[in-house]
């Protein structure tokens, strides 16, 4: 039976940034960023990126939250397979983060928006057959 597990995460990395005056407006973009690399005794390290800021003064309000989780794999899944359900497993750890830290800040909640990882492109490059 094929299974992945997350044995643990931590955020990794968390930036806040809300310089803004009083009832003043923004528009909301947002860019993610997910790796997974691969280890030894089917194990793998995911890290999963989240930026919502302003999409004309990112200076002015960026929330950044990056979240490494580990995972086992029993081995028998494509790295392809691997990919989207870590980062299904990874995504609500970094949407809780970035949620409660704006929420402490003084701010309505920032709560990511959700991807639709099985449709998007996976790029998968090996570097293990890469020489210098």
């Amino acid at each position: 039976m094929a299974s992945i597990v997350l044995k643990g995460y931590r955020a990794k990395d968390i930036e806040f940034h809300g310089h803004l005056n009083p009832g003043e407006k923004i528009q909301l973009d947002n860019k993610y960023s997910y790796n997974v690399r691969y280890g030894k005794d089917n194990v793998c390290v995911a890290e999963l990126s989240c930026q919502v800021f302003d999409k004309n003064s990112p200076e002015k309000f960026k929330i950044s939250v990056i979240v490494e989780g580990i995972f086992s794999h029993s081995g028998d899944q494509t790295k392809e397979q691997i990919h989207v359900t870590t980062y299904k497993e990874l995504f609500p750890y970094a949407r809780v983060l970035a949620s409660t830290v704006t929420s402490v800040a003084g701010i309505p909640p920032i709560i990511l928006p959700t991807v639709d990882i099985e449709n998007q492109s996976i790029y998968r490059i090996d570097t293990e057959n890469l020489k210098p």
